[in-house]
């Protein structure tokens, strides 16, 4: 009896500690989550996404991050469809603007520009780049000072690809 009372003791002083989280810093964070595209060519499908991104929280409200997602692990994408192209892979910049609500939860906002790779669903035609700019919300919330995890919806702008992604953060 004595070590469940002494384990949810801890457990609320560590729940009660400040997080501080969201302090200057390096971080590198991991998410998963489900990209939609809609167009003639991807038959408004939903595929999983994954991703990993290197950051430098530089204050408190400003951060600048370095990241890359694979937007389709379907290898049958468009197979069925007109020939044409679908996007694939995304990497690139983005500045995060941070609104923190308490030492726990914090608002982001992104915008960024990266590069879209555009797989061909035939062979006769090659894969091309586009330059996509990127705009996204999200929410974080922090376990402690370097772990977080975070909810958020991005858009790529030229290539019309919805993102919605949960992921983890670990500030070093």
């Amino acid at each position: 009896m004595r070590l469940l009372i002494s384990i949810a003791a801890l457990a609320v002083a560590t729940a009660s500690a400040p997080a501080l989280a969201f302090e200057p810093g390096a971080y590198v964070s991991v998410d998963g989550g489900r990209a939609s595209v809609s167009s003639k060519y991807a038959d408004d499908s939903n595929d999983v996404a994954l991703g990993a991104s290197l950051g430098y929280q530089y204050t408190p409200n400003l951060g600048f991050e370095v990241y890359t997602r694979g937007l389709s692990l379907n290898p049958l994408r468009g197979a069925f469809q007109p020939a044409g192209y679908y996007p694939d892979e995304h990497y690139g910049l983005a500045v995060l603007g941070t609104a923190n609500l308490n030492e726990n939860f914090r608002l982001f906002g992104r915008a960024g520009i990266g590069r879209t790779k555009m797989e061909s669903n035939r062979s006769a035609l090659g894969s091309k780049d586009e330059t996509d700019p990127v705009v996204g919300v999200g929410i974080g919330y922090a376990f402690n000072n370097n772990w977080s995890v975070n909810l958020e919806a991005t858009y790529l702008t030229k290539t019309e690809v919805n993102l919605v992604s949960f992921g983890v953060r670990w500030k070093f």
